[in-house]
């Protein structure tokens, strides 16, 4: 099998369909009305000719593989990408090209070998590195037994593509990069919070608006005094989190930020640090086929008035890694419509949420999805599948749906957004009967990926 990495054939041309057609024996691949295009395969004597003539041609990025029989194959998404619909960007064109993308992360171990980032270096597209921590030692070196690879695996899911396993990782696959490694695996001090605040200020100076960090503060320090409580994930008590808001609020940044992993933990269960910033866009885990909370994902500390996290998508090890899907759609968007401020990117990626408006502080508005954001985009209304809403003055609600998975989840909810339970319910035929929580004033109820809201109605 031959590989032809970013081959172009594809072309997006606006235009009378029926003209090129005649003129030009074309004949359209896909026709979009959110873009009023079409795409068409075109001979690169053809394409000469279409410009010369005017036309508005846009070219499609795309992967791909000549086996001997010279039958051409898509590359395969991963599966967060699968979840969140990455193909609709794909085929926009929207890759990231132009954005520049600061990674704070621990250490890029191998990256630079790395067979799925291979491209970045090939093109010139890591346009900076410093070990914050270490400057002494050798780039994209370090230790694997210290999650020295950490960075490095971050990177990957934020564009990365794996010729040799015909898979994509990440959507920001044509984005310049930014690295920096803050944090060391052998040790939590409070020092690596002032480099990455560091990091990030330099970063600012050169250009980066958009900005993934992939590690968390809690617990764990090697002097015990130092350690943060639950409490302090307020958004206020750490120099992280005031340093993420400054960006965010003063110097239009986008700042990406893993919500922790602390989920499992009974006593701690909330985010980490800066994932409690309010400006952050903190990201949470879901499974992939039923949209529900991974158990080890963390949720928003009870004291916040806020959403957090405010989104999730699917990662199977952490959300590290579903962080940089997230960046990967700024990145997007960013590429689209570089005039769009931090807080408009973190709205337009709020709104695509399966749940949104009814967001919860165990997932945020869900999972976000590609379709809806270029919905956005073009200013049309989402027509993606959206939340139903329901009200009853009664304690229960029966559904009846046909459902194809084995369970169903409610998370109940006080003062909209506090889950004081999330609750699975086995389906009986194609019945669920949903009880109204003691404290809850709404529910969210999750069908396989869509989203029922009910509101229990006191009659007041």
């Amino acid at each position: 099998m031959s590989v032809s990495l970013f081959s172009q054939s594809r072309y997006w041309i606006k235009g009378d369909i029926q003209k090129i057609s005649n003129d030009f024996h074309l004949k359209p691949y896909v026709c979009s009305d959110w873009l009023d295009q079409c795409s068409y395969d075109i001979p690169e004597s053809t394409l000469k000719v279409l410009k010369s003539r005017g036309f508005e041609i846009r070219p499609v990025q795309q992967f791909e593989f000549k086996s001997d029989a010279s039958q051409p194959e898509k590359i395969r998404l991963g599966y967060a990408l699968e979840q969140v619909g990455g193909l609709e960007f794909i085929n926009a064109g929207l890759t990231g090209k132009g954005v520049r993308i600061g990674i704070i992360d621990g250490g890029f171990l191998n990256a630079n070998t790395s067979p799925s980032l291979k491209h970045l270096f090939e093109k010139g597209r890591i346009k900076f590195y410093k070990d914050y921590i270490t400057p002494a030692m050798k780039p994209y070196s370090g230790s694997a037994p210290l999650d020295d690879i950490h960075g490095t695996e971050v990177l990957v899911y934020t564009g990365g593509v794996n010729v040799d396993k015909d898979v994509q990782f990440g959507l920001a696959s044509e984005a310049d990069y930014y690295l920096a490694r803050t944090d060391h695996g052998a040790y939590e001090k409070r020092l690596e919070e002032d480099l990455l605040i560091q990091a990030m200020e330099e970063m600012h100076e050169m250009g980066v608006r958009l900005v993934n960090i992939s590690l968390g503060y809690a617990a764990g320090y090697v002097r015990p005094e130092e350690n943060y409580q639950p409490a302090d994930m307020d958004g206020k008590t750490s120099a992280i989190a005031r340093a993420v808001d400054i960006a965010f609020y003063d110097k239009n940044m986008l700042v990406v930020v893993a919500a922790g992993n602390e989920g499992f933990d009974n006593n701690w269960k909330v985010l980490s640090t800066p994932g409690d910033a309010r400006g952050a866009l903190t990201v949470g885990a879901t499974k992939l086929d039923v949209w529900d909370k991974m158990d080890y994902s963390s949720i928003g500390t009870p004291s916040l008035d806020y959403i957090k996290p405010e989104i999730s998508c699917f990662a199977t090890e952490g959300t590290s890694f579903s962080t940089p899907i997230i960046t990967g759609i700024a990145a997007g968007i960013m590429q689209f419509d570089g005039t769009l401020s931090a807080q408009e990117i973190k709205d337009i990626i709020i709104k695509s949420g399966n749940y949104y408006p009814y967001g919860n502080d165990y997932i945020g508005y869900g999972i976000p999805r590609c379709s809806a954001i270029l919905q956005l985009l073009h200013g049309q209304e989402v027509t993606s599948p959206k939340p139903e809403k329901v009200t009853t003055s009664k304690n229960k609600y029966l559904i009846r749906k046909e459902i194809t998975r084995n369970y169903v989840v409610a998370f109940h909810k006080k003062r909209n957004f506090k889950v004081v339970e999330r609750e699975v319910y086995r389906p009986e035929g194609s019945k669920i009967k949903i009880v109204r929580h003691p404290e809850a004033t709404q529910t969210s109820v999750l069908i396989d990926n869509e989203v029922l809201e009910i509101f229990w109605d006191d009659g007041e």
